[in-house]
């Protein structure tokens, strides 16, 4: 990953990232591994107060680029994302463990054989 511009916004208390990701014979990263990415290049950023804002991959290349905002504060972030994208990085789990996620997968399908075995 290389940062290709970045701005200290002090009045919305965050810095944005202007990224370019380069992948060559792998597909575009996830939201969750460009975050990932974005908070190895920016020191003292957590993954919760990070938000992916855009991401453009151009046909026919492997290069991706990008805008993130780290914020300095999950009140700043409240108060400045936008709603769909909240939504989006939710619905996408980009700021969840993915361990977490496939451990409670396997075991409500283990409940669910579980209770048919019971019944």
């Amino acid at each position: 990953m290389n940062i290709d511009n970045r701005i200290d916004n002090e009045i919305l208390e965050r810095v944005e990232l202007h990224f370019t990701v380069d992948h060559p014979k792998a597909p575009t990263p996830s939201l969750r591994e460009l975050i990932e990415m974005v908070n190895r290049m920016e020191p003292g950023s957590t993954k919760s107060q990070t938000y992916i804002m855009e991401v453009n991959s151009r046909f026919g290349r492997s290069s991706t680029t990008g805008v993130a905002h780290i914020y300095s504060n999950t009140q700043a972030a409240e108060n400045t994302v936008p709603t769909h994208i909240k939504d989006r990085h939710v619905r996408r789990g980009a700021h969840s463990e993915p361990v977490e996620e496939e451990k409670k997968v396997e075991e409500e399908s283990e409940d669910s054989e579980a209770d048919k075995e019971g019944s």
